[in-house]
């Protein structure tokens, strides 16, 4: 019955041996003492060696010094901690504690895990020792769904008591109320009127408590890919961990969907009787809904003898309206009654059952129905609807991204359409057709859906939870609709959830039809027969104008009588006006006072409630060209979506509220995935009249622009990825604002006042599936007790070097745009940048700088890492660079206010690589060089390949700056690891979690998180 409840938690996937969980239920873990400074506890000398052999081993380590800073752990012997000393070095000079790491030691030794004969100084691992020493380090796996989906998963298996370490997270909060539209995902609500400014909460209004809706019983089960809530990493321009996982198996890449495979009959195989009376209902009701495909615009365009064929009658638009009404308050009844509610409460399975085939659908012949002695039941009109809503291309498909955001255009702009994929009414000339069409049959599609999630959730509380005699479900009917059910059905019922959340919905029977509306005049006008008088009706087209009065003149009845008004206004705009302000937008003043005097505040007011019952007409002028095809709405190009911003202001309007888009977002018409990124951005350009006279009415939100000296870029794009780690950058929900205006590479001028499109190649990446395919393998990869012995002597406590007193200075000099084969690209409408440099300057004493250019080729990604809190320990140790570095180190002397170590201990088994800043323009290397070795590959090289490499990063915005542009011009993904968040061993695990290659160890100053996770310690930022 799962499919009813959505998904299940699951078991990590990992061997039981290697993911360290333990596995007896007996042995739940109790609460650490993992808080900031508990007081330290009695250990026993067993303890106090696993510690102290952990530093004896880095410490003697760092003694060996290298000009090129490389460690292979599964190289250390493990007989190496017999020689060092257990006394700490009192001096604490950064050259005596510095763990500087090494070349191995025994370089024939490459084994993973493998070490030699456990020496008297190496101690097996209790499990008391492996709680003590992992509590706070996070465990990476993947938690298995339906439908073969994998949801990415952090977990603390040893702190599960303890709240402060298990609401440790990679990601900001949303920062309004009105951006959570755009997940599925369970979240913390974000209460009213309360926004996140730089990283601080700031309370408009005193905080009330209000009474939350309650969960409707049916749960759909599915939920937008990539994860929403992981798209805001706390470092800029970054995502969080399940955001980077799931991308491989976005929305945009799975839908969509391949058609299910039939049982076909076989003719041959059956009576020619049969055959007979099967060819002989080929016209009737369903007869192609066994998966036949369809073209929406053509079955538009056939009218009600087509609609039949799937099911759908000729519906009068006042009964659809009115019940979708009636559905909607039922729902909110549902939700925010006092008690439990179904639509069975209301009507009788008989009343629903003729309401729903007396005046919606055509009733299903008997062969289709599950048990046909149940025609009236209520699964027969689940299957029913299922069936009509599954079929293939006959409407709105919601599943696919594109969609989701122009539904708006559906319900509120009329045609012609400078973009998008609606239909033309010129193209059709039957009687029928109506400009409204389309809008109808969205609001058909709405009813059914409505109908379809309502009897659902009867069934779920009727059926399953009271255990119902008179409505008994059986798994073979759990699995009849499982194999009726798809993608495009699921985003159905979501976005009539939406819908009917969203809106007011009325009929209004004063509304007149489209003015001076005539079907056969309009047709024949749109084929250029604009003389009436010299082209008269001929004789059958006026005899067909006669009979509208019939079937059709229920199609040609003006679909604006269907009143849609938005209930959240007033937090829509807000949300928009927040947008706004974090990402600096120069308009934003005349822009808030020209929204807030068209909406005013308060009660809905009767200009804003006739702005959206009329619609919106955009012409394009001349200089921006054709209007777009439907190709450019259905592109998966990673780096160009196009949409038409409405720029046909109508003057005699009272209500200036932009177009499509404007509507959609501050009615909250919203669904979840990037199209809220999309249309935050696109409402604020549609409503600065500056800014769409100098930018254009074409906007491509994968892209850039620059304004008035400065640039805002989508998070599509990698050149904003790559910026938003500089000084001065803002950043909101997928849009990040930057000082640096890119320079034509031939004039070396600004490019000011223009889009811009960035080609770039896909990154490199491992053969074979996508990670989050690959099922155990990131536990696997990842486990903090490795895959070899588990014994004091396999493992070291990795640190950051510390800061050199005078580092080289890397400077930020220009960003460069040629187009192809190196053109200029000044005055160019809708630029296609080719090549994108990024130059800095490196200077180093009294040496004269030198110049250093990246290509950024790669649409590489940058990760947040993940929070992590170093264990507690009864060693103190002292910062030996003030200045944040995270260098820590031991100490012999005792202090009761430390109890933390510096870090997490690390395996032997996780090879990693250290690389100075300075040297990445020599670490040039062939694109292929770090993807996995064939089987014929020796095993040297093998361990090579998975090496994860540490870049130095620290001191300075400009240096991570310089580090991700060379990410982007080799195809590296990086993981970003700040100081002070996490610690170097569980940044090294979650690259090899999700398969990265760059650790980006960066400065810790910046606090990203609007809620400290921890008290500050000395030594530690937020750890």
């Amino acid at each position: 019955m799962s499919f009813f409840f959505g998904r299940r938690h699951s078991v990590s996937g990992a061997p039981a041996e290697d993911d360290g969980v333990p596995r007896n239920p007996n042995m739940r873990l109790r609460r650490r003492a993992s808080v900031p400074n508990a007081p330290s506890q009695t250990r026993g000398t067993h303890d106090r060696n696993v510690f102290q052999d952990l530093f004896r081993r880095h410490r003697d380590d760092s003694e060996m010094e290298m000009s090129t800073v490389e460690r292979g752990h599964g190289s250390t012997h493990a007989n190496q901690s017999k020689k060092s000393t257990a006394t700490a070095t009192k001096g604490h000079t950064g050259s005596q504690s510095s763990p500087q790491v090494h070349e191995p030691v025994a370089k024939g030794h490459n084994q993973e895990g493998n070490h030699d004969a456990t020496s008297s100084s190496e101690y097996a691992l209790s499990k008391k020792d492996i709680e003590t020493l992992f509590s706070g380090a996070p465990f990476f796996l993947l938690e298995r769904g339906k439908y073969d989906h994998h949801y990415p998963q952090v977990i603390f298996p040893f702190d599960d008591h303890d709240p402060t370490i298990q609401n440790l997270w990679d990601r900001k909060p949303l920062p309004h109320p009105s951006y959570t539209l755009c997940t599925l995902h369970a979240h913390l609500p974000v209460p009213d009127r309360w926004v996140i400014s730089k990283d601080e909460p700031i309370h408009l209004n005193s905080w009330k408590k209000t009474g939350g809706a309650k969960r409707a019983t049916f749960d759909i089960g599915i939920f937008e890919v990539p994860n929403m809530l992981s798209m805001n990493g706390k470092d800029p321009g970054a995502v969080g961990l399940r955001h980077f996982l799931e991308l491989p198996v976005a929305d945009a890449v799975r839908y969509p969907e391949e058609p299910k495979k039939l049982n076909y009959i076989q003719l041959s195989s059956i009576p020619a009787s049969e055959v007979y009376e099967l060819m002989e209902h080929y016209h009737d009701v369903y007869a192609l809904s066994g998966g036949a495909a369809y073209d929406r615009k053509q079955l538009l365009c056939d009218g009600p003898s087509a609609w039949k064929k799937i099911g759908v009658r000729d519906i009068n638009l006042q009964c659809l309206v009115e019940r979708l009404r009636t559905l909607t308050n039922l729902r909110r009844e549902l939700l925010h009654g006092k008690k439990a509610t179904t639509i069975l409460d209301i009507e009788s399975t008989r009343d629903l059952y003729s309401g729903l085939f007396t005046k919606f659908l055509y009733p299903p012949s008997k062969p289709l129905l599950a048990d046909s002695s149940l025609a009236h039941s209520l699964k027969s009109q689940i299957k029913a609807l299922t069936m009509t809503l599954a079929a293939r291309n006959a409407w709105v498909d919601f599943s696919l991204p594109e969609w989701r955001l122009y539904a708006g255009q559906l319900l509120w702009e009329a045609g012609p359409h400078p973009d998008g994929d609606l239909l033309d009414p010129s193209t059709c000339s039957k009687p029928w057709m109506h400009p409204t069409l389309e809008r109808r049959w969205l609001l058909i599609q709405m009813l059914l859906a409505a109908e379809l999630l309502l009897r659902l959730d009867a069934t779920v509380r009727v059926g399953i939870l009271d255990n119902s005699k008179e409505l008994q479900i059986t798994a073979q009917d759990v699995d009849d609709f499982e194999k009726l059910r798809s993608g495009k059905v699921d985003w159905d019922l979501v976005v009539v959830r939406r819908f009917m959340d969203t809106f007011d919905i009325s009929y209004r029977a004063d509304e007149p039809d489209h003015p001076g509306f005539d079907p056969v005049e309009h047709t024949g006008h749109q084929r250029g027969e604009k003389n009436h008088e010299k082209n008269p009706r001929s004789f059958f087209e006026n005899l067909l104008h006669r009979s509208l009065s019939g079937s059709a003149a229920e199609s040609t009845e003006s679909a604006w009588k269907c009143s849609l008004v938005p209930t959240y206004l007033d937090q829509q705009l807000q949300g928009l006006l927040v947008f706004g302000q974090e990402i600096g937008w120069p308009g934003l003043d005349g822009l808030r006072a020209g929204l807030e005097s068209a909406i005013g505040s308060g009660q809905m007011n009767e200009a804003i409630a006739n702005a959206y019952n009329k619609p919106v007409h955009n012409m394009l002028p001349v200089e921006a060209g054709a209007p777009l095809s439907k190709e450019e709405m259905h592109t998966r190009s990673p780096s160009r979506r196009w949409i038409a911003l409405h720029c046909s202001q109508d003057q005699k309007a009272s209500v200036q509220l932009g177009g499509w888009i404007t509507r959609s977002w501050l009615s909250g018409f919203v669904f979840p995935g990037e199209q809220i990124s999309h249309l935050l951005m696109a409402t604020i350009l549609e409503n600065d009249p500056d800014a769409l006279a100098k930018l254009g009415p074409i906007a491509n939100l994968y892209g850039g622009f620059a304004y008035n000296g400065m640039t805002w870029w989508s998070k599509e794009c990698v050149v904003g990825r790559v910026l938003a780690s500089l000084e001065d950058t803002k950043e909101c929900l997928g849009w990040i604002r930057s000082a640096v205006v890119p320079k034509d590479a031939w004039t070396v001028q600004p490019l000011d006042n223009s889009w811009f499109e960035v080609s770039v190649q896909p990154p490199l990446s491992m053969p074979g599936k996508p990670r989050i395919r690959q099922g155990n393998k990131i536990a696997y990869e990842s486990t903090p007790l490795g895959r070899g012995e588990r014994v004091s002597g396999a493992f070291s406590l990795p640190l950051d070097s510390p800061l050199e007193k005078e580092p080289k200075k890397v400077v930020f000099e220009t960003l460069t745009f040629s187009g192809k084969d190196g053109q200029s690209l000044e005055n160019t409408p809708h630029p296609i940048v080719d090549r994108t440099l990024m130059t800095f300057s490196i200077a180093s004493g009294t040496d004269s700088p030198w110049k250093v250019s990246f290509q950024l080729r790669y649409n590489v990604r940058f990760i947040t890492s993940h929070e992590c809190r170093p264990p507690g320990n009864f060693i103190s140790y002292h910062c030996a660079c003030p200045t944040g570095s995270g260098t820590s180190t031991p100490s012999s002397s005792s202090s009761p206010r430390h109890h933390r170590l510096p870090g997490h201990p690390l395996h032997s088994g996780y090879k990693y690589k250290h690389i100075s800043l300075e040297s990445l323009p020599e670490h040039y290397v062939s694109d292929d060089a770090f993807l996995e070795t064939s089987h014929h590959s020796n095993h040297s090289n093998h361990h090579r390949n998975h090496e994860v490499l540490i870049v130095d990063a620290r001191g300075g915005h400009e240096r991570e700056t310089f580090a991700r542009a060379w990410c982007a011009s080799l195809g590296y993904h990086a993981l970003i690891g700040r100081v002070g968040r996490t610690c170097l061993a569980c940044c090294i695990r979650e690259a090899r979690a999700i398969s990265v290659k760059v650790v980006l160890r960066v400065d810790g100053g910046v606090n990203r998180s609007p809620y400290p996770s921890t008290q500050t310690l000395p030594g530690l930022k937020e750890i």
